[in-house]
Order: C-alpha cells, then sequence, then structure tokens
C-alpha cells in the first residue's frame, strides 16, 4: 500500500507581505521515500528561494513551471534537504549554476541557454542530462571529472573539442545527437584517450569527416554517426582503434561505393552489427559475406545472362534480409545497453530499495 504526504513550497511574491505568500503543493511517494514532484512551481529570485522548504527526500522532480536562476542559494537548500538527484521536465530554466553536492541532474526541455562551471569546485555529478536546450558551448565540462554519463543531445553546439572528455576516465556514455556539431577537433595534438567509454553518439550532426586517429576508445562498444555529412569512412583504422567495437550505425550518410563496399566486407568478417545505407553500387560487391568463396560467381560466364540475373536477384532478397536482420540485432543491444543504464542508476538512487523513476 502506497501513503502519500502533501508538502508545501513557499513562494513570496515581490513587494507583497507573508500573508499574500504563494502556496504550491506537491506529493511524495512515502512507500519508497525517495522522490518527490513539483507541479508548476515558479522561483525566481533567491529571495523566493530562502522562503521555501523542501522535503528531506533524495530525489526532487520540477515538472512545469520556471526557475529563473538554478542559482548556488538554490542548491545550497537542496543540499540541506539531502537532494541527490534533481530533475526538471519542461520547467524553464535559463541560467543552471552546477550544483557540487549533486549526483545526478536531469533537464530536459528546459530552455537552457547557459551553464556556469567553477573551476575551483569538486564536483560529484555522475549523471547529467542536459537534452532539448538551446547550449551553445561546452565551456569549462572539463571539470565535471566523476560524469560517468553526459547527454547533450538536442541542443545547438556547433564546436566540440574532444579533449574536454579527456578529463572523466569514468565517462561510459557521451550522447551528442541532433546538434549542429562540424568538427571534432582537439586544442591540442594529443590523443584523446577515453579508457571507459562504451557508447558514443554523433548521430544527426554535421561532421564530414571522423578523426580517427585522434581518438583511443578501447572499451567502445556501440558507435553510431547516422545522419550526418560523411562520404568516406576508413573501416579498417576504425575497427583498429575501436577493437571491442560490435554495434555500428552509419545510415543517412552518402558513403562512396569504395567505403561502401570496405565496411561491408570489414564488418561481416568482424561480426559487428552494422546499418549503413545502399549506395548506387554494383549488387555483386554490395552482398559480402564471410569467406573467399562468396565473392566467386559460382563459375558462371559472363554470356549465361537469365542466370546470372537470377544469382542477382537471389543476392539482393539475402542482402535485404541481412539488413533486416542487422537493424533488428542492434535494436536488441540498444536496449540491453539502456537496460543496464537504468539499473545502474537505480542502484545509485536507492540502494537495497528500488525506487520508481516518475520521469
Amino acid at each position: 500500500m502506497k501513503f502519500r504526504t502533501v508538502f508545501s513550497l513557499i513562494v513570496l511574491l515581490m513587494g507583497c507581505p507573508t500573508k499574500c505568500a504563494v502556496v504550491r503543493q506537491y506529493t511524495c511517494d512515502n512507500f519508497f521515500q525517495s522522490w518527490c514532484q513539483l507541479h508548476n512551481a515558479t522561483v525566481q529570485m533567491d529571495t523566493d528561494v530562502e522562503a521555501s522548504v523542501f522535503p528531506r527526500v533524495r530525489q526532487l522532480g520540477f515538472i512545469y513551471g520556471s526557475i529563473g536562476n538554478f542559482s548556488h542559494t538554490f542548491n545550497n537548500q537542496l543540499f540541506k534537504a539531502g537532494v541527490l538527484r534533481v530533475f526538471a521536465r519542461g520547467t524553464r530554466v535559463t541560467h543552471l549554476t552546477m550544483p557540487s553536492t549533486i549526483e545526478q541532474l536531469y533537464l530536459r526541455d528546459n530552455g537552457l541557454r547557459t551553464v556556469e562551471i567553477d573551476p575551483r569546485a569538486r564536483y560529484l555529478l555522475r549523471y547529467l542530462r542536459l537534452q532539448m536546450n538551446k547550449l551553445r558551448s561546452i565551456a569549462h565540462f572539463d571539470h565535471l571529472t566523476q560524469l560517468l554519463e553526459l547527454n547533450l543531445c538536442d541542443n545547438l553546439i556547433v564546436d566540440v573539442p574532444l579533449d574536454t572528455f579527456a578529463t572523466m576516465p569514468k565517462l561510459r556514455q557521451l550522447i551528442l545527437c541532433g546538434n549542429h556539431i562540424k568538427t571534432l577537433g582537439t586544442s591540442s595534438a594529443n590523443i584523446v584517450h577515453l579508457p571507459s567509454l562504451t557508447h558514443l553518439d554523433l548521430g544527426g550532426n554535421f561532421l564530414t569527416k571522423l578523426p580517427l586517429d585522434r581518438w583511443q576508445l578501447p572499451q567502445l562498444i556501440n558507435l553510431s554517426v547516422r545522419d550526418n555529412l560523411l562520404t568516406a569512412l576508413d573501416s579498417g583504422t576504425l575497427v583498429r582503434r575501436f577493437p571491442l567495437l560490435r554495434i555500428l550505425d552509419a545510415s543517412a550518410n552518402a558513403l562512396d561505393c569504395r567505403s561502401y563496399h570496405e565496411a561491408l566486407q570489414t564488418f561481416v568478417n568482424r561480426s559487428i552489427v552494422h546499418l549503413i545505407d545502399r549506395r548506387m553500387c554494383s549488387v555483386d560487391d554490395a552482398i559480402v559475406l564471410a569467406g573467399d568463396g562468396t565473392r566467386r560467381t559460382n563459375g558462371l560466364q559472363p554470356d549465361e545472362g537469365e542466370t546470372r540475373l537470377e544469382v542477382r536477384q537471389l543476392k539482393e532478397r539475402i542482402f535485404l534480409q541481412q539488413r533486416t536482420i542487422q537493424q533488428q540485432r542492434m535494436e536488441i543491444e540498444q536496449l540491453r545497453a539502456n537496460l543496464t543504464t537504468l539499473m545502474e542508476q537505480f542502484d545509485l538512487v536507492a540502494g537495497p530499495v528500488r525506487a520508481l523513476d516518475p520521469f
């Protein structure tokens, strides 16, 4: 049986005595004692925050409403309440002062434009998701050294220096999809080494090439570069730089035929689940299976046109079946990765008790 307790967030109006304070109510689930949700709260000034009382819970969610400045004062109030995990979905937050005591921070669809990170602070943040906002820069993100997951999907970021993440030795998932990224440069000539990274999503950007020779990602399993402007892909270098790679999504890129053929041959031989759009290339060359024998024409002579046409049609069907199987395998692997992430987050938040995630 679940019990709910009603709390009040008191917001004082500017120029108004205490008696005309606005009382916002939110409910907490006392069965799990792990999270509370606050609906349509409006906190514009630090004086509003100082007059507010938050419940002593580990997870606190803001749904819609507005937080004028996610400031140090706001962070201190959360710290006093013992909050370790904060959500804000659809809540207007234009400026974020990164909290040093929060372990998980998820801001989704907030209109967030700026993030203030203090180089002198020691941040405990492990999971950071700022998707569907209006960020243009990731300046000073290199000071978030304890991150396990960073999600900046669907922002307005153009330039991403990869060595920004070189200070994050524990980083496992880096999700940069849906931005305006044109380059993945580095501020130095050094190799970017991310020893723990297993998932890298660069889909939906404007990349024309991948600086594979500058990356060292020994644990990378899942790489997505879908929907970019790539015309060439060095599959040989890719598998050498990422020896554990098992999933590659390079769909919606106009790869040339040479890259296309080499990619099919390389990935099939290494049992890498891959999605690559079929180019206007020869069917015989495009259908690549493991083993040398698969590249023969089974003794057919060039003048046996009808038989060659049947073989061509058969290979076409095989290719389509292989593509369907590859897509299904990729979906399964992605679901498995998502499940692992969720289990890690629940372990962090709830310990022996599994919390219900309201978001």
